[in-house]
């Protein structure tokens, strides 16, 4: 928020406008209970220099690493000042909620621009205004598939679905009397066991949801998901994690999937703490009326002019929740502002250029560990820029000989289930360097491992 100054004659001036004695008479619609009638336990006043520094000590308790190797739905890439900088521009400070498109046009068209970027990136045709992250866009387009799905009550996902994605879709799910969720295995190439599918496909299956790659890094094949999915009559959605996936991999609305949806936080957006997050549902076009969350449309005004408003979707979805078909009422506008951003700022090559570091990087970093005495291959699928090794020695020791020297190593899988007991998923992205993997393989490497 930008410093605004006003001094004691201003606000008094502000106050009588509005006819009210003093500042505090603005709170006297909160209990009196509830109010903090003291000042804030602050230290006292301090130059901004001092401040700053006070600060600058507070930031220095948190852990700094200098190589991370951790992915598993939150990656660490580059982000270019520019973004920075155009997301503060002024044509972005309009109404939150653009319900009044004469003064809501910047905010309007930058929610357009980035839902033609995702439509083109998932080869599908309309894409919402966004969702709250990559496990609420999976619960949307589930809930979506079912009420195009008339009478159907199954949704099928792949064990290969992050499991956070997981439970917040059986969190949601299961309040929904008569609705199921059913998993579907995985082969041990690590991605979904075709046979498993057919089996499971009846007609009561109104969706099925696959990673796309999955969690454990490895690539579906979609085309051949869903020539097994589109007869039995269920439709095919395909969950990304790692957007930045969709500069190297095919597009799955044109390998048979009906829905794309998933986390687009890789675009133009830090992993800062865990936040924030930007999740993104792309649908076809005959099922554009069912879709959650804010759409918008480009038109002409009376002049002839290029405008933006809002179109498809029901009033009721944003101000009536018995009414609606969905509860998403709000969009993570400045995540997908900077994913627009972002995007337009990369364009198709540079898009495909970091794709390429990503694979070319995480190759590197899987060869060079499996030279390491300990690590083994778990998986044979392709993979973008994380993957998945077996590791024979002690995985505290790892961890704590890799946080000593400073490095984030990866995601160890052993709470994820017995198959996964001793496994690491491990992540290298374009800010991941060759300096960066030789330290980490010099700290793996005295690491004894016993047979």
């Amino acid at each position: 928020m930008r410093y605004l100054p006003s001094a004691p004659s201003e606000d008094r001036a502000l106050l009588d406008a509005i006819g009210v004695g003093s500042a505090e008479d603005l709170l006297t619609g909160i209990p009196a209970a509830l109010r903090l009638n003291r000042s804030l336990d602050l230290p006292p006043q301090q130059s901004e220099l001092d401040v700053l520094r006070t600060l600058e000590e507070m930031a220095a308790r948190n852990t700094r690493f200098r190589a991370r190797f951790l992915g598993a739905g939150a990656y660490d890439h580059f982000v270019p000042s520019a973004v920075d900088t155009l997301t503060s521009r002024e044509e972005w400070f309009t109404a939150y909620t653009p319900y009044q498109p004469e003064v809501s046009q910047g905010t309007l068209q930058h929610i357009f621009e980035y839902q033609t970027l995702v439509a083109d990136l998932t080869g599908l045709d309309v894409s919402n205004a966004s969702l709250y992250d990559g496990g609420t866009s999976c619960v949307e387009a589930a809930l979506m598939a079912v009420r195009l799905q008339k009478k159907k009550n199954t949704i099928l996902i792949s064990q290969g679905l992050h499991p956070h994605y997981q439970e917040v879709l059986c969190t949601n799910i299961t309040p929904h009397e008569g609705l199921k969720l059913v998993q579907v295995a995985l082969t041990a190439e690590g991605v979904t066991d075709l046979d498993d599918l057919k089996a499971k496909l009846d007609g009561d299956v109104a969706a099925v949801l696959v990673g796309y790659p999955n969690f454990l890094g490895c690539a579906e094949d979609l085309q051949a998901i869903a020539a097994i999915t589109k007869p039995a009559g269920a439709l095919l959605v395909s969950v990304t994690q790692e957007a930045l996936a969709l500069g190297w991999f095919e597009a799955p609305g044109k390998l048979g999937a009906d829905m794309a949806c998933g986390e687009a936080m890789s675009f133009g957006n830090r992993p800062s703490f865990g936040g924030p997050f930007l999740g993104f549902l792309a649908v076809k076009d005959a099922h554009k009326r069912e879709i959650p969350g804010r759409v918008v449309g480009q038109t002409k005004d009376l002049e002839g002019r290029t405008g933006y408003v809002l179109t498809l979707t029901a009033r009721e979805q944003h101000i009536r929740r018995d009414k609606a078909t969905s509860n998403i009422c709000s969009n993570q506008g400045l995540v997908a502002l900077r994913a627009n951003i972002f995007l337009q700022l990369a364009g198709p090559e540079g898009l495909k250029g970091l794709a390429a570091q990503n694979v070319a990087k995480a190759q590197y970093l899987r060869q060079r560990l499996l030279e390491v005495p300990g690590f083994e291959a778990v998986h044979g699928a392709p993979t973008f820029n994380e993957f998945t090794l077996r590791y024979r020695g002690d995985l505290k020791a790892l961890q704590q000989a890799c946080l000593a020297a400073g490095i984030l190593p990866g995601l160890d899988l052993t709470p994820y289930g017995e198959p996964l007991k001793g496994c690491i998923l491990w992540c290298a992205t374009e800010t991941t360097t060759r300096e960066q993997v030789e330290q980490l393989i010099e700290v793996l490497a005295r690491i004894p491992v016993h047979a």
